[in-house]
């Protein structure tokens, strides 16, 4: 894999948090794949109203987003 996109990611993933909308239900963040290329997985509890203020990009970082759910301890 590209070391220079996973750099790309790894930036956005730490930019992520301050991006992200108020009242969002993130219950993880990590890194994922968009066809060959990596992109920022979200992992979302609940899908919110408007999922128009999720950004879709960040720095150029395609953002992919998950509906998995509460997690909970086993």
């Amino acid at each position: 894999m590209d070391e220079t996109k996973m750099a790309a990611v790894r930036r956005a993933k730490a930019r992520f948090s301050t991006l992200m909308p108020k009242g969002i239900d993130v219950v993880g963040v990590g890194i994922g794949l968009k066809g060959a290329d990596p992109a920022l997985k979200v992992n979302l509890g609940t899908a919110p109203k408007d999922v128009s203020i999720l950004p879709k990009m960040i720095d150029g970082v395609p953002v992919l987003y998950d509906y998995v759910g509460k997690i909970t301890k086993r």
